[in-house]
């Protein structure tokens, strides 16, 4: 597993939820494995907000449009609004990758390329001092009218590091 150190990179990629983290982050990693049955990304209608009830202000519900080759945001949950003191509601990936000097949008589409969930330890943004564990979780959303195609959801939570 990867160790985070604040001085390198504001995103490192981890095979695993660290042990320290949010009891939260293990328990909704848990939730997506369940619903990935054969290898499939798991469904929409898998991540209803009554399934997800204990997450909801957790989580920012991306969705992607190949057209402009980028991840709209959706829904942004509550407490990750508190956590950044900014809502991106109706952004793009891009746009925050461009603010921040970040690479969400290379994450996301690693995410959707590969279909596997993605676990990151991140400086917050807006707090550097702050870090957390983010999850960025694919899922299928079948497509409501005929012809349309399924589009793909990334979801992604963060969840506030303990202090050390």
């Amino acid at each position: 597993m990867a160790r985070f150190r604040p001085r390198e990179s504001k995103e490192l990629v981890s095979d695993a939820i660290p042990v320290e983290a949010p009891y939260e982050a293990h328990r909704l990693l848990a939730f997506w494995k369940d619903h990935a049955r054969d290898g499939m990304i798991p469904s929409r209608d898998d991540f209803t907000p009554d399934n997800l009830l204990l997450w909801i202000e957790d989580i920012s519900i991306y969705e992607y449009h190949p057209e402009k080759d980028d991840y709209q945001i959706l829904l942004e949950g509550e407490n990750i609004v508190a956590l950044s003191g900014e809502d991106w509601r109706g952004a793009y990936a891009r746009e925050i990758d461009c603010r921040y000097a970040a690479s969400l949008h290379a994450a996301l589409s690693k995410a959707r390329r590969t279909g596997q969930a993605q676990i990151h330890l991140v400086h917050i943004f807006q707090k550097q001092w702050l870090r957390g564990v983010r999850l960025l979780l694919p899922v299928r959303r079948v497509g409501k009218r005929e012809g349309e195609e399924d589009l793909l959801q990334i979801f992604l939570a963060i969840f506030p590091m303990p202090a050390e």
